[in-house]
């Protein structure tokens, strides 16, 4: 299993092609609305984008594909939640926020609240971000590693110096312009393979779902009350419903691309370019999976029950062999790129809105630097700081998967998602809950937090003999801190109307 010269070629032009945008936007930056919010001009487009290209990259790439070959197509059943999710941003979550005219949603915290709880909420966003970013970057260490046998720490640090580099010179613009392109080349990948996997085949998605059938990988529970159990219809749906109106609400990451927009109604149109390209990327990469599960299928000889379960264990590794070792020269170049951009594209605006959070929540809170010029190199130089504990984190994480059982979905799902709900939460009850104070709010999102981490790593703590199946993460942690929030409402003394 090896790349061709013409496919490090390609890879090498688009790194420098990243890195070039980067430098591109150096000389435009010029305070901290240019290098946060690029002046509050970004088109609506590039902000749903950008949107996608963040929070969905990675996992889109590396996990989906991998998830449908081993798991089947439970997973894609969040899709429906769609129908509900478009109206409850547009018409609750972005008037609110585009009202607010702030550079970091945790500035609302301590307007509603107080400094106390914000600080917690910035802290908390920092802190999530941080282990978001190692897990980024592992994954797309995990997939070149699977095709070139390099060393996963090796290409950690490469990835993690070519996109702070990039990140820190060009600031918010620099982030969403790289997203744009990496998208494109992403969903030229998920359009390609296919298509090429039915040319070699002579099969196509017909005959792929019949033996995909065959394995009974088509069929998945509409629900159930049993917390071991994986993945249901409901259970998806309301976890996709709960991580969407979180992250797009209380997420700086998401929220940050929103508050780029000149208007609301701009930004309500970057929500559906947003579910529109999310929608059609995941389905493109179950059929992704569906095409790759043939394909070795055909190749193993195998009774199709058989070849099942040899595959499972591999299946996250199944979409990088089959780039490395069966697409032509420069194509698996190209796609490689594209594993590589959904990485970076989702680190970059990582960094850059860690770094907001730490100039916007701290350092300007407390006044510690009056002159904008200081202002932005020590913006910069947080955003290199970043970078460097992102691959710290990813390293931890490459420690972590030598020994641990979970797939990419179950590691994303399980570490990714414990500060998620209880900061939704913070925010959904500032404007929802009058009757809840500051000690109210801190108490929810720590009940919150705590049932996060038991659901998460409850085999762990508590013993248990089958872990609790991570769909239930989101529901019970939001469902846990938003009743403590009201019931502590009623315990401590209701705040002042102001």
């Amino acid at each position: 299993m090896h790349l061709h010269t013409l496919d490090f070629i390609v890879i090498a032009i688009y790194m420098l092609g990243l890195v070039a945008i980067g430098f591109l936007f150096a000389g435009r930056q010029k305070d901290k609305a240019t290098y946060f919010l690029g002046n509050r001009r970004m088109p609506w487009f590039l902000a749903g984008i950008s949107v996608i290209a963040t929070l969905l990259s990675t996992m889109t790439y590396l996990a989906i594909p991998g998830e449908m070959i081993r798991y089947g197509i439970g997973l894609f059943s969040s899709l429906l939640a769609f129908f509900v999710i478009v109206p409850f941003v547009n018409y609750l979550i972005i008037p609110f926020l585009m009202r607010l005219e702030v550079t970091s949603v945790y500035e609302y915290i301590e307007t509603r609240f107080n400094l106390t709880t914000r600080m917690l909420a910035a802290s908390a966003f920092i802190v999530s971000r941080v282990i978001w970013t190692g897990l980024i970057i592992y994954m797309a260490a995990f997939a070149i590693a699977a095709m070139t046998g390099w060393s996963i720490a090796l290409i950690i640090i490469l990835i993690g110096l070519i996109t702070t580099l990039y990140t820190t010179v060009g600031g918010i613009s620099a982030v969403m312009w790289t997203d744009l392109v990496q998208f494109f080349i992403l969903l030229g990948g998920a359009v390609f393979v296919p298509i090429y996997i039915g040319f070699v085949t002579d099969a196509g998605p017909a005959t792929w779902w019949s033996t995909f059938s065959e394995a009974g990988r088509t069929q998945v529970p509409l629900y159930s009350f049993d917390p071991a159990v994986r993945l249901t219809v409901i259970g998806m749906m309301v976890s996709s419903f709960i991580w969407n109106i979180c992250t797009h609400g209380a997420d700086q990451v998401a929220a940050q691309r929103y508050l780029t927009t000149p208007s609301a109604a701009a930004a309500r149109r970057s929500v559906l370019v947003f579910s529109i390209a999310n929608v059609a990327m995941i389905l493109l990469l179950a059929v992704v999976g569906l095409a790759l599960f043939y394909f070795f299928y055909l190749r193993s000889g195998l009774p199709v029950q058989a070849f099942q379960e040899q595959i499972a264990p591999e299946a996250d590794k199944a979409f990088p062999r089959f780039i490395a070792a069966n697409l032509p020269a420069g194509i698996s170049g190209l796609i490689l790129a594209a594993l590589l951009a959904a990485a970076m594209s989702s680190l970059s605006s990582a960094i850059n809105s860690i770094s907001t959070v730490a100039v916007t929540d701290f350092i300007d809170r407390f006044r510690l630097f009056a002159n904008q010029q200081n202002h932005l190199l020590l913006a910069m130089g947080i955003a290199a700081i970043t970078g460097l504990l992102g691959i710290a984190s990813a390293l931890t994480v490459n420690g972590f998967m030598q020994t641990g059982e979970w797939n990419l979905l179950e590691l994303m799902e399980r570490g990714n998602h414990l500060f998620v709900a209880p900061l939704g939460v913070l925010f959904f009850v500032g404007f929802l809950v009058p009757r809840a104070g500051s000690r109210a709010a801190i108490g929810g999102f720590l009940a919150g937090l705590a049932t996060s981490v038991s659901v998460s790593f409850g085999k762990e703590i508590y013993g248990l003999e089958n872990p609790i199946g991570f769909i239930w993460n989101l529901p019970g942690s939001f469902v846990v801190a938003f009743v403590t929030t009201v019931l502590l409402g009623f315990v401590f003394k209701r705040p002042a109307a102001a």
